[in-house]
């Protein structure tokens, strides 16, 4: 059976960050990766298209994403909203509605001081301002996460767990720009993966000895070496 997600914006904000499953938003580099490459000894050998978990990362849960363009250091007057807080080091400005106009702001100084920045990003916590409630079944969270494994794009979004079968407002979600970055961040691009997460309490067996055979599998029963995982393990997940 499966579970519903529910979303909701006020009319005048439904198109902030339009929630999408994370399948729609494969980057291009990823369609063009290989699924087998050969070995020194001129084997093939499984590529990346084949690591199942690292796929599972890119076509899980949904994204929120930019609405408009967002222009990063770049001179272009015409452009109705200014980041309001900015510096010499950096500039954002962007169109849209007025609606728009606090689309990205920035957090005092005195708030998150100690938090560490990412490497290589400037210090200006900035938030992009939430306008989507999110509702999940009873006994589930929301685990906000910069997307995975989309190391190319210039800005890393904090992360954050939300108790969303019980808290349904939207937030502010926080991120930093990478230093160095001039040019556009384009609408649809995605600033953070939302997956739900079943709430459970845990316990940790440390050094448990009945997984001691669970790393050997029956190799010589594939046909493809590399697709172990995907034979004997691996689920198939759906996000819709």
């Amino acid at each position: 059976m499966m579970k519903i997600i529910k979303f909701f914006a006020p009319e005048g904000y439904r198109d902030l960050g339009i929630p999408t499953p994370a399948k729609k938003h494969i980057p291009e580099w990823y369609r063009k990766a290989e699924s087998f490459w050969k070995d020194s000894s001129n084997e093939s050998a499984a590529g990346l298209k084949k690591c199942m978990p690292y796929m599972d990362t890119m076509v899980s849960g949904y994204f929120l994403t930019f609405p408009v363009n967002v222009y990063v250091n770049e001179k272009n007057n015409e452009l109705g909203h200014v980041f309001q807080n900015n510096s010499k080091d950096l500039q954002l400005r962007w169109g849209g509605p007025p609606e728009y106009a606090n689309l990205i702001m920035e957090r005092p100084s005195e708030l998150g001081h100690t938090m560490p920045r990412p490497a290589g990003h400037y210090p200006n916590h900035l938030v992009f301002s939430g306008s989507w409630s999110m509702k999940t079944p009873r006994g589930w969270s929301i685990l906000m996460t910069p997307p995975f494994n989309r190391y190319e794009l210039p800005f890393t979004s904090s992360s954050g767990i939300i108790d969303s079968d019980k808290f349904t407002s939207p937030g502010n979600i926080p991120f930093f720009i990478r230093k160095g970055f001039s040019g556009v961040i384009p609408a649809g691009t995605p600033i953070v993966q939302l997956t739900p997460i079943k709430r459970e309490s845990w316990l940790m067996a440390d050094n448990d000895k009945s997984l001691s055979d669970s790393r050997i599998i029956e190799s010589s029963l594939i046909s493809k070496p590399g697709s172990e995982y995907k034979h004997f393990a691996w689920k198939r997940k759906k996000f819709d």
